[in-house]
């Protein structure tokens, strides 16, 4: 999603990690990009790109001096970002904010306080945010905080009537808000035993076959087949499971490696087996990646 400019919301309560988890997530954001944070009141979003940009409001009592969201929202346009990363999309000028940033087709990253679907869709309606803009958001990870513990529970893909019919049978649900319906369907959830489970068959080969309609999204947006998105995934999938037996998880250290990754992939992939091998470790998952 971060490499082809779509849209991701994290929701979730206070405290569940929303903000943790996005700036987690934004050394995957590809190195020549320009990403461009609107942050409210304080600096909460991290990006690790020299070419980023980070823009605050400032509240001051004279309004020539007052700095607003729709102030950097206009800003940011200036910039030509690839992606915009809006913290904290919870007051009625974020919200308005998030929705003129999602007409202009740049990639968007934001959280919003919403501890499920049905919370979130009725924020954005009493919010008076026109509820076809949620047919652009790709995709809702909803992070948890239980017994100590912070994980993704499940993420969630909104859609048009008119996709939501292209799902297989008994996929797919509604929320209903007023005159308003919303139709939504779930990408993945996690399971007790603490792993996660894609909705629709495991088989490479089936990928129309699947539940949700994130990788048709991508495939059109780019110019290829599902077939082909649902390869990068799981190639890319391969690499992440490498770096977490790895215990790569510095924040410049994950930036730096992801940056080699996009600009010379074989090379890259070569020098971590070569490193495992050398290590004493398993190095089968940067070979199967490659």
């Amino acid at each position: 999603c971060y490499e082809h400019q779509r849209v991701v919301l994290f929701s979730g309560p206070t405290g569940a990690g929303k903000t943790t988890l996005m700036n987690a997530h934004m050394p995957f954001v590809p190195f020549d990009d320009r990403p461009v944070s609107i942050d409210e009141g304080s600096r909460e979003v991290r990006l690790p790109h020299e070419t980023g940009v980070s823009l605050t409001t400032r509240d001051h009592e004279s309004e020539y001096k007052r700095v607003t969201m729709a102030d950097l929202m206009t800003e940011s346009n200036y910039l030509n970002p690839d992606t915009e990363v809006i913290a904290e999309i919870n007051t009625p000028e974020s919200f308005e904010t998030f929705a003129e940033t999602v007409n202009t087709g740049h990639g968007v990253v934001g959280t919003t306080h919403a501890e499920d679907v049905r919370t979130l869709v009725n924020r954005v309606v009493e919010q008076d945010v026109p509820a076809y803009l949620l047919e652009e958001i790709d995709l809702v990870a909803f992070p948890h905080h239980s017994d100590g513990e912070r994980y993704v529970a499940r993420a969630v893909e909104f859609l048009s009537p008119e996709q939501a019919e292209q799902l297989p049978p008994g996929a797919g649900d509604v929320v209903e808000k007023g005159d308003t319906t919303v139709h939504y369907n779930e990408v993945f959830s996690r399971d007790i035993d603490g792993s996660f489970s894609l909705s629709g068959p495991s088989d490479p080969a089936t990928p129309d076959d699947r539940d949700f309609r994130l990788l048709h999204r991508i495939a059109a947006a780019t110019d290829r087949s599902v077939d082909a998105v649902e390869q990068e995934f799981r190639r890319k999938r391969r690499y992440v499971e490498f770096l977490d037996d790895e215990g790569v998880t510095e924040f410049d250290a994950l930036f730096d490696l992801l940056a080699n990754l996009r600009t010379d992939e074989a090379a890259t992939v070569e020098r971590l087996r070569r490193t495992a091998v050398a290590d004493g470790g398993d190095d089968s998952h940067p070979e199967d990646a490659r």
